[in-house]
This record gives structure tokens, C-alpha cells and sequence, in this order.
């Protein structure tokens, strides 16, 4: 049974027709330093005509043990405590657009690596994994679904460390407020360590893309009901846009399943045996998106395919119609043609015809009898 698009799905498709592939194009820049420039050195990346504009910075802090927790927003990068040693797991989150002073006073507290801190403040990160000294370093890309319905890109960075987790969303939505909901009602996080709620934090990025993915397939169906119905150009538009969609997710996350495969087998000091048996479900779950994003290429693929088929099913069906018109009227123009010849009657060898009393008549009944009956012959033949 075709699914009927409901009236959200009809008014996104009305926006890919809106759309033009510039607005994906600023995911595809690299960010970089000038040539030369030092390693670790921290810049702000210089606007871009294409870059989304920055999101104001805000620091939240988390400091929790079995027993006890203490949550503070928007403090100040000199008020994170420096980790103590103690049994205390420290959560510092900024969210939005990091600058150069406040990561390296996040730097100076807690012994981050310069090289990690570039990759930090330089959009457009590939994800990846790194290991610095009793320190990991993790990148991970977090495509959403904005208001309006664009799709875009948040690139979210962990560090992992004794006692401490640090993350950077450089988007506006927050997405780790499920993780402080845990982390306020139930001691299971809470008893599990750094580790553990550095795992969480991955898992919520990682199943974040399904959301996106489920929204994409209803799109996907919606659009191979329009075109089996109506082929108009506007959905082959629609289709370009969502394989640019889908190159943007695959460029997103299909490195993501190969970092989570390095945590677990690289991941010995830091993480435990039991953070290690969670993180091969979140590779399951990274394998599954990456499955999912190969599949939806096909069928976009495959969509153009149809609509391409369609369209020249489509043309076949308006040439066979005007070929069968044009066939029906060749006789009868040639009768046209004869009796229009006006021979003068005078002479005997004219034609007889001109003399009878109901010519104009009969020629009409032969007409339609000869159109009729090709009609009827077409039909028979199944060309019709």
C-alpha cells in the first residue's frame, strides 16, 4: 500500500525546491591555519562568507561522586577545579564557540595538549581519535536537524582524563542534558567513574544520528510516491539535494565506526573492562548508521533512476499518442487530398464522384469508418 505524505513531509519537500546546494557547500570547506604557522598554535577560524556565524560561550560544571553532586552554569574557565586526586569526577561542558583564552586556560588547569586544542578551534574536524599522556583526545561530528530544516553539522570534542571529562559542543543545541538528568536521579552513573560517563557522552552522539536517518527515510518514501505519480523536474531538485544530504552524513560518520573500534581496542589505561563491553554496543550502533546511510544512497540512486524512467516513460506515452493521431489522419488526408483536386467536370475522364448528390457525405463516413477501424486494429495490437 503507497503511504499518503502527511502535510510536514509535504511542506519539507517544498523547501529542498527552495533550496540550493550553497547552503551545503560551507560543510565541504576545510578550516586551516596559514601555512607556516606553528603547531598547537590557538586562532580564532576568520569569518566566512558560507561558515554558520559563532555561538556565544558558556561554561558548565559538574562535580559529583557516589554520594553527592554539585552542578554551577556559566562559570568562568578559572573556576574549574584542577583535578585533586580525590574520588570527586569532574564534568566540564562548553558550550558554543570556543576561544583561544579560554582554552588554554582550560589547557594550563588540566594538561591539554596543544595539538588537541588546535583541532578544537579549528572547524570541520574530521573525527578522530588521539592518545596524548594519560589523556585521550576524541572528535565526533553530530549532523541535526535545525528549525527550518536544513541540515548541519555540530562538532563535539571530548577529552578523557584522571577524574575529569571535558567536553566542547561548538553548536547552540545542547545535547548532554539526558546525561545530567541521569547523573541528578540515579547513582548508576554516578558509581561507574570518568570513563563510564565518557562513554554516555559518546553514546548520546553517536545514537543522535538516528533521528536524522528516520527523518531522511520518511523523505526518501515520500518522494518515490511523488514520482511514480508525478515526475515533475522540482523532485529531481529534491533527490540532488538529499544525495548531497547523504554525502554529508557519510562523510560525517562513516570514520566514526573505525575511532569507536580504536577505543576499544586501544583504550587500556583509562577506560575499564566494563566502559570497554559498553563501547562495542555504541560500535554496533556506529555500524548500523553507517549501514543505514549506505542503504538510503542506493535508493537515491535508485530514485533518480525512476525518475529518469519515468519522465522517458513519460515522453514515450505523449510521442505514442501523437504518432497514432498522426497515423489516423494520413488516409484521410490522402482522401482530402484526392477529392480536393477540382478537375473540371467537363472533362470524362474526371472523377464520378464530384457528380453525386451525397459525395461530401459519403467521403465523411469512409473517413470515420477508416479511423475507427485503425483504432480497433491499435487495440488489438495492444498499442493502445
Amino acid at each position: 500500500m503507497r503511504r499518503i505524505p502527511t502535510a510536514r513531509h509535504a511542506k519539507a519537500l517544498a523547501r529542498y525546491s527552495r533550496r540550493s546546494l550553497a547552503h551545503y557547500s560551507r560543510y565541504f570547506v576545510g578550516r586551516y591555519h596559514t601555512p607556516g604557522t606553528a603547531p598547537g598554535t590557538l586562532r580564532a577560524t576568520p569569518p566566512s562568507e558560507h561558515a554558520p556565524p559563532p555561538v556565544p560561550l558558556r561554561l558548565g560544571l559538574i562535580r559529583f561522586d557516589r554520594e553527592r553532586i554539585s552542578e554551577q552554569a556559566d562559570v568562568r574557565a578559572e573556576d574549574c577545579p584542577a583535578p585533586d586526586g580525590t574520588k570527586d569526577i569532574v564534568w566540564v561542558h562548553l558550550q558554543g564557540t570556543p576561544t583561544p583564552e579560554v582554552l588554554e586556560r582550560l589547557g594550563a588547569t588540566y594538561g591539554l595538549h596543544p595539538l588537541a586544542l588546535e583541532d578544537v578551534m579549528t572547524e570541520g574536524q574530521r573525527t578522530k581519535f588521539e592518545v596524548y599522556e594519560r589523556q585521550y583526545f576524541l572528535v565526533l561530528n553530530h549532523p541535526r536537524r535545525t528549525e527550518d530544516g536544513d541540515l548541519t553539522v555540530d562538532q563535539v570534542s571530548f577529552f578523557l582524563g584522571p577524574g575529569y571529562v571535558i567536553t566542547i559542543d561548538a553548536g547552540p543545541a545542547d545535547h548532554f542534558e539526558p546525561i545530567r538528568a541521569r547523573l541528578r536521579g540515579k547513582r548508576t552513573l554516578r558509581e561507574r567513574g570518568a570513563d563510564y560517563l565518557f562513554y554516555s557522552l559518546m553514546d548520546v552522539i553517536v545514537d543522535g544520528g538516528f533521528p536524522v536517518l528516520e527523518d531522511l527515510g520518511e523523505r526518501l518514501e515520500d518522494l518515490e510516491s511523488a514520482v511514480l505519480d508525478d515526475p515533475r523536474r522540482e523532485l529531481r531538485n529534491q533527490i540532488h539535494y538529499i544525495k548531497r544530504e547523504l554525502v554529508l552524513l557519510r562523510r560525517a560518520w562513516w570514520p566514526q565506526r573505525e575511532v569507536v573500534n580504536m577505543l576499544i581496542r586501544d583504550g587500556d589505561e583509562l577506560l575499564s573492562e566494563t566502559t570497554r563491553l559498553y563501547l562495542r554496543d555504541c560500535y554496533d550502533h556506529s555500524v548500523r548508521v553507517i549501514d543505514f546511510v549506505e542503504t538510503y544512497r542506493e535508493m537515491t540512486s535508485s530514485l533518480l533512476d525512476t525518475y529518469l524512467s519515468s519522465v522517458s516513460q513519460r515522453m514515450n506515452d505523449i510521442m505514442k499518442v501523437l504518432t497514432i493521431i498522426a497515423t489516423i489522419f494520413m488516409p484521410l488526408t490522402f482522401i482530402v487530398g484526392v477529392y480536393g483536386m477540382n478537375f473540371a467536370t467537363a472533362s470524362p475522364w474526371n472523377m464520378p464522384e464530384l457528380h453525386w448528390r451525397y459525395g461530401y457525405f459519403y467521403a465523411l463516413g469512409v473517413m470515420f469508418v477508416i479511423a475507427v477501424a485503425m483504432l480497433a486494429y491499435f487495440k488489438r495490437k495492444r498499442w493502445l
